[in-house]
């Protein structure tokens, strides 16, 4: 909690914005979830596009040395791993608005 209390120190407002801190704050949050997920969604969907192109030019007879389906999905591989182990730190102090706007933005990006 102690990150929510610094943010709310940080966000100087106008005096006739200040009631309403926390739900600018609210929004704030959700706002940037929605543009996480959204950038992860469009990220996931050019790294499987990037993964289909290098399969058919392999196919096709055209590579690139040193770029092979084998080595990239083993370097996402080891990647992804280590981002779950380290995942309850990482979302120990991210709020559930933020969450909501991370689903949302995935679902819908």
């Amino acid at each position: 909690m102690l990150g929510i209390n610094m943010l709310f120190a940080a966000l100087s407002l106008p005096p006739s914005l200040q009631p309403y801190q926390p739900f600018i704050l609210m929004a704030l949050t959700f706002v940037d979830g929605l543009l996480f997920g959204l950038s992860i969604k469009k990220g996931v969907v050019s790294f499987v596009l990037l993964i289909i192109a290098i399969f058919i030019g392999t196919y096709v007879g055209i590579s690139l040395p040193g770029l092979s389906i084998s080595g990239i999905i083993s370097a996402v591989s080891s990647q992804i791993s280590t981002f779950i182990s380290q995942a309850p730190q990482t979302f120990a102090g991210v709020s559930i608005f933020f969450l909501i706007g991370l689903a949302i933005g995935i679902w819908k990006g």
